[in-house]
């Protein structure tokens, strides 16, 4: 049987979204909580297992991702345990040293120094975002934090590192990430830090006893 190309189409696009819907099926159930026996990874932190899941987009040259950054801060300073957070990376287009300290970061998070490395980022964002060339700062910034420069310079030139971000990135597009942050809040979408701040707040008062 001859199937029309407008009836093809539809199909198509009836296939697209059913990949979409499981992809977010997948990673964010409700409510996204891991196994008890899961161990933290190097782009987590919080209690697994908390109420509040959370998976963050984010791009370390974007201005309104570093506001983003103290809040989460703050946050977890006021709700320790109830609040788990994965980051992805979506660096974009736009911003010249994104993907390039999305590499460090990554390089970073393979000797246990990420969280330490994702702070010092995004305090210093003003000033490396100005600059020619970023290696130089990003190598001495992550030595200074401990990281060994020998290991760092391999992974950083190995080129191994850029896959992972490719697939944070290929993975935002399909879930409709489009700009930075992005969060997703026990699966829920949230855009802009100032609602990742709210969104928790509403759960954290809807929960209360």
């Amino acid at each position: 049987m001859k199937i029309s190309k407008p009836v093809l189409a539809g199909l198509i696009a009836l296939m697209c979204v059913g990949a979409i819907l499981t992809l977010k099926a997948v990673l964010f159930k409700k409510p996204f909580v891991k196994s008890p026996m899961a161990q933290l990874g190097p782009r987590e932190k919080g209690k697994i297992g908390a109420p509040i899941q959370v998976v963050e987009y984010t791009d370390f040259q974007c201005p309104a991702c570093s506001r983003a950054a103290k809040n989460i801060k703050e946050e977890f300073l006021k709700y320790p345990d109830k609040i788990h957070i994965e980051l992805k990376y979506f660096p974009l287009p736009m911003h010249a040293f994104a993907r390039r300290a999305a590499i460090y970061a990554e390089c970073a998070a393979e000797q246990g120094k990420f969280w330490q490395f994702h702070d010092v980022l995004f305090k210093s964002q003003k000033s490396w975002s100005k600059m020619v060339s970023v290696d130089t700062y990003f190598s001495e910034m992550a030595v200074s934090l401990g990281v060994d420069g020998v290991r760092l310079s391999a992974c950083v030139n190995g080129g191994t590192m850029e896959a992972r971000i490719t697939n944070d990135i290929k993975e935002g597009n399909a879930l409709g990430v489009s700009s930075t942050p992005t969060f997703f809040v026990n699966g829920k979408m949230i855009v802009g830090g100032k609602g990742f701040k709210e969104e928790i707040e509403k759960i954290l008062e809807k929960d209360a006893p």
